[in-house]
């Protein structure tokens, strides 16, 4: 798999080839909706579904491969709700012709769950508002994770019920199995009010419970559907909670992540009898292997996890992160289909996506810092690769820019993952005008690969720079701890030191350095504009939070117990100074820099009246900001239109009050 370009402890030893000239990629170009998405294999292997807009709507369309002939699962105006428009999210192959698709509204609010056939052929709704019946208790289930598929003629699934639509705990989940043709479901585990996680072997029996309750953890199990529960690990304050990681039924193993003693999240062999945990099945010193939160994907395809074989009934390799992503196979057959599809496609990650259930047919995904991707079928038995589809299309490789990873220490003293993007044809050491962009979460990471944005932002001859500050994810767990309560705090400091970190090492014109970010990512901006306002030239905001008490009273985090309680934990309590003297709509009077504020207003995880609260507060102090509010967005980026819209407003703005890029 190929690695970042190069890998930046300083700059003193760092070249790059100059490069021939780019033209200026269109706009549009960037803001354009794939053409292939989230690709997925039959189990038969005869087809490829993905998805792909249609009347900007993402709509699942269907691949016969072997034919060439493609299919499209129609949404027409029984798709609509209310006055939003409804699209399809995700999907899952629950047999040979048929699929399990998870619909949402405005982008990113979770609508509901049906299955159809590959040709759109005997809908059925499985739970959410596709389906309009209500359980005797009142509730409505509202079940969205499918997290075992039987391959049965009945096309059986398992579903994780975290009683979204009422009637128990979000975070005491119990287990359901749906029949997805009639779309009629049971309970087949009812959690017994302390599990947190289930796990599940390849016969798709519930072995495993994680218990947890407060700071304490511990774990039932059972031998298959007959036996009883037993008690393997009674509650005791255990420092982490376990978390299941599968089944190889093979070797007669199960797995669990847990910390090493680094403090480092890795697999670990379970021992049934006794609770006991065996030596990591892999680990490293540096990164998580199995993060705690936040699962890091490209085009849908995990970065991190087991790979299991239904058809050897096994674990066969570990897909991991570290500056990009890896996998670690036990198995030499799929290690050597890994070394084929590496000697081929030597300018990619080469991930494997789906295998046949008869091992004949494997699905890659191919991507890298300049390739959006592309999807290659592997047929062991013909031994030949075809290539079935681009992301992409518009988008050429060669024109696109460099994304090195960088480290540097924040001023306690902790080390700092980053990534670095360069204009074309230029060297990082140019001293060249910069945009930082803090992630939003706080507690995800980013991940070397293609980004829209970023390259735009380069092809506009930005250097851009992002950095995991701690909160992020897959650093081990004192990265994660150490951002507890400080939003506005040592979060903010780790920023600020990546930009300074960017001067001091030539990569920035000290004179030419902007801000900007989405969601968190805009919070961190607007921070830093009123902490530091003469370290940038310009910011840009896209859903910022600007008040933290009201983001608690108005957002959807209100409604969710479990959200709320972690925000209480992680941010702090909305009742107190705190959270009032951290929030940007109180300081106001300190940004003097030029900012740009954009915002859905179907956002409802931050509240559109953050943004106008902002802009308000900003009026008053006589610096009234740009602003750009658009009807139909949530908390993304919108349709294609709405993204050319909001990348077009960026661009203009930082050419206005960064100046241009570099040639």
């Amino acid at each position: 798999m190929k690695p970042p370009r190069f890998l930046l402890a300083g700059l003193g030893a760092v070249t790059l080839t100059a490069a021939q000239a780019v033209e200026r990629v269109p706009i549009e170009d960037f803001a354009r909706t794939p053409e292939v998405a989230r690709a997925r294999l039959s189990p038969d292997g005869k087809r490829l579904a993905f998805l792909r807009d249609y009347v900007s709507r993402a709509t699942v369309h269907v691949l016969d491969i072997d034919q060439g002939k493609l299919y499209r699962l129609d949404q027409d105006q029984a798709l609509l709700a209310n006055d939003a428009i409804k699209e399809a999210a995700s999907f899952t192959w629950v047999g040979d012709k048929r699929l399990v698709i998870t619909t949402t509204v405005w982008g990113d609010i979770i609508y509901g769950v049906l299955a159809a056939d590959w040709n759109g052929a005997r809908p059925a709704p499985i739970s959410g508002y596709e389906d309009n019946q209500v359980a005797i208790s009142g509730t409505k289930l509202f079940a969205r994770e499918v997290i075992h598929v039987f391959n049965d003629k009945d096309m059986n699934i398992l579903m994780l019920d975290d009683h979204l639509g009422g009637g128990g705990r979000s975070d005491r989940p119990d287990i359901l199995k749906v029949e997805t043709v009639r779309g009629t479901s049971s309970t087949e585990v009812k959690n017994p009010g302390e599990v947190v996680r289930w796990g599940i072997d390849l016969d798709g029996v519930v072995r495993l419970g994680i218990l947890a309750h407060g700071e304490q953890s511990g774990a039932i199990y059972r031998e298959n559907e007959q036996a009883p529960w037993r008690t393997i690990l009674p509650l005791a304050g255990r420092g982490a909670h376990l978390r299941p990681v599968g089944f190889d039924a093979a070797n007669n193993r199960m797995f669990v992540a847990a910390l090493t003693k680094e403090r480092r999240w890795a697999p670990f062999a379970l021992d049934p009898a006794t609770g006991a945990l065996g030596e990591p099945l892999l680990s490293d010193p540096e990164y998580d292997i199995f993060p705690e939160r936040f699962i890091p994907a490209m085009s849908g395809v995990p970065l991190v996890g087991p790979v299991f074989s239904q058809r050897k009934r096994a674990l066969t390799g570990m897909r991991y992160y570290t500056e990009t992503a890896r996998v670690k196979w036990f198995d030499r057959e799929y290690a050597a289909y890994q070394t084929v599809m590496d000697k081929n496609l030597p300018d990619t990650v080469n991930l494997l996506v789906d295998e046949t259930l008869d091992g004949k047919r494997l699905l890659w995904f191919s991507y890298s810092d300049q390739n959006p991707g592309v999807y290659t079928l592997l047929d062991v038995e013909k031994h030949s690769f075809k290539q079935l589809a681009r992301c992409r299309n518009a988008i050429k490789p060669e024109q696109m820019a460099t994304t090195l990873a960088v480290k540097y220490h924040a001023r306690d003293g902790l080390l700092i993952h980053g990534y670095l993007t360069v204009p074309t044809g230029h060297k990082p050491d140019e001293k060249l005008p910069l945009v930082v962009m803090p992630h939003g979460g706080p507690w995800v990471r980013d991940t070397w690969g293609f980004d829209p944005l970023v390259q735009l932002l380069a092809n506009r001859g930005y250097a851009v720079l992002q950095m995991d500050y701690r909160g992020s994810t897959g650093y081990g767990d004192e990265l994660l701890k150490t951002a507890k309560k400080e939003i506005g705090g040592k979060i903010q400091d780790d920023i600020e030191d990546a930009t300074q970190w960017a001067i001091t090492v030539g990569v920035a014109d000290p004179k030419r350095i902007a801000i900007m970010g989405a969601s968190y990512g805009g919070y961190s901006t607007l921070f830093a504009l009123g902490r530091t306002p003469g370290l940038y030239r310009c910011g840009i905001s896209l859903a910022g939070v600007t008040d933290w008490p009201a983001m608690y009273a108005d957002s959807d985090v209100a409604e969710n117990k479990a959200a709320r309680k972690y925000w209480r934990e992680q941010i702090g309590d909305p009742d107190k100074e705190d959270l009032r003297s951290i929030s940007p709509v109180n300081f106001a009077d300190k940004i003097t820099a030029p900012v740009l504020i954009i915002q859905g207003k179907r956002d409802q995880r931050v509240p559109q009246d953050q943004a106008k609260r902002m802009i308000a507060a900003l009026e008053k102090t006589g610096h009234k900001p740009e602003s750009l509010f658009l009807a139909e967005v949530g908390h993304n980026y919108g349709t294609e239109k709405d993204r050319t819209a909001i990348f077009k407003a960026m661009v203009a703005f930082l050419e206005k009050n960064l100046g241009p890029g570099v040639p």
